[in-house]
């Protein structure tokens, strides 16, 4: 691989990197049926329409009696109204009534309210009598009264496919009397850092080694988007290794993503990687700091996405291409990046010639930065961080109030 030519090669924009990737992603076709128990953050692979009314009875909303409104005119301390009690519900309880004149249904909060009762009055207006009730109030038609369907009408459209199902959208497929749902597979991905100088715990450091972070920020990102990681592997400087490495288990994912040797040192390995595999590259080099160097190459018609081994530029270009990619997989814009504009609280003084994304933190509408080192190498400083704040090329620092566009993490 001759590195001087590729290290000519041209720069492409975000935006151009990010379409060429989505281009490339196969949207995911197989599903999984999984209890209701087992959805949280899976994504609906069909529209769900109610298949019953939700309430599915009329029910009190309530502790009190179920009444006939027309009879509860003109009630008062002074003028108790007095109706006979037939019946006490609980929630739960059924009975097959039928309401006649001056009658009354004991209920409490959710339980079934008979034919011809229209309206609970609440037992705080009553003397709670348990054979005869006396009324100090009066009520109006379906007060503290749930119909058939007021929450959910049988046949409406609930939840769409593409849907990221949340605690609230477990609660309302449970609600609906459904035990399983269809979600999408998640995807699968194999991630790699390359790295003859990378250790891992318990290892104790030799000379001139680091301990490996970016699988760790990796898999658990990839983990908390509910992507199925099928392996996390260390491999050092050798291309035909990693080469060998990912022939044998690119059938095994959807997606491989290295992180390390894709600049142009003598131990950047992956322009080798990509050339033993006969991939085909779609670009190397974004224009943007961090993570200049990204190498996106297609084998066996799946994407490999080759990232910078410093864990900055590593987690800052993993979530400005991944997201993308993820969102086309799995037919929805969830996961895509969410970019809102914001006030600058503080000063930047570094310019920039090159696009620039610097770790931030957001909240209502203001946005700062941490103190400490901003370099591609550096971690630490994303610790309470929670965005990117996108400075444009030519920009020679932010300024106290100045507007940015930032990017939610």
């Amino acid at each position: 691989m001759n590195l001087e030519r590729v290290a000519k090669m041209e720069r492409i924009t975000l935006e151009q990197a990010i379409e060429l990737l989505v281009q490339q992603t196969k949207k995911q076709t197989k599903t999984n049926t999984v209890s209701v128990f087992e959805a949280l953050n899976q994504v609906l692979a069909h529209d769900v329409y109610a298949p019953i009314n939700v309430p599915s009875f009329n029910r009190s909303a309530m502790d009190g009696y179920a009444v006939k409104a027309s009879e509860t005119a003109g009630a008062s301390h002074e003028t108790p109204i007095k109706l006979q009690v037939i019946k006490q519900l609980m929630a739960g309880d059924y009975a097959q009534l039928k309401a006649e004149s001056n009658q009354a249904v004991r209920v409490m909060t959710g339980s079934y309210i008979p034919d011809g009762f229209d309206a609970v009055i609440r037992q705080e207006d009553t003397n709670y009598g348990d054979e005869v009730v006396e009324l100090y109030a009066s009520v109006k038609p379906f007060m503290n009264y749930s119909a058939i369907g007021e929450d959910i009408k049988q046949g409406q459209l609930m939840l769409q496919a593409g849907t990221v199902l949340t605690p609230i959208h477990l609660g309302i497929l449970a609600s609906l009397g459904m035990e399983k749902v269809e979600v999408l597979a998640p995807i699968k991905v194999g991630l790699i850092s390359s790295g003859s100088e990378l250790a891992e715990a318990p290892e104790a450091l030799k000379p001139g080694q680091i301990y490996d972070s970016n699988r760790f920020v990796l898999t658990s990102r990839l983990k908390e988007l509910n992507v199925e990681v099928v392996f996390s592997k260390k491999i050092s400087d050798d291309p035909t290794a990693v080469a060998s490495f990912i022939k044998e288990q690119m059938k095994n994912v959807d997606l491989v993503i290295t992180t390390g040797g894709v600049s142009v040192g003598k131990k950047d390995i992956m322009h080798e990687v990509i050339s033993q595999l006969e991939a085909n590259r779609l670009f190397w080099r974004i224009n943007m700091r961090p993570g200049t160097p990204v190498l996106a190459s297609l084998y066996q018609d799946k994407l490999i996405l080759g990232l910078s081994g410093n864990p900055f530029a590593a987690l800052t270009t993993f979530e400005l291409l991944f997201r993308p990619i993820l969102s086309q997989a799995m037919h929805t814009n969830t996961y895509t990046c969410v970019r809102k504009q914001a006030r600058f609280k503080g000063t930047f003084n570094k310019g920039s010639k090159q696009r620039r994304f610097i770790r931030a933190y957001y909240e209502d509408g203001v946005v700062s930065i941490p103190t400490g080192e901003h370099a591609s190498s550096v971690l630490s400083s994303m610790l309470g961080c929670n965005c990117f704040i996108d400075i444009e090329a030519g920009n020679a620092g932010l300024a106290e109030n100045e507007t940015v566009e930032v990017v939610l993490l």
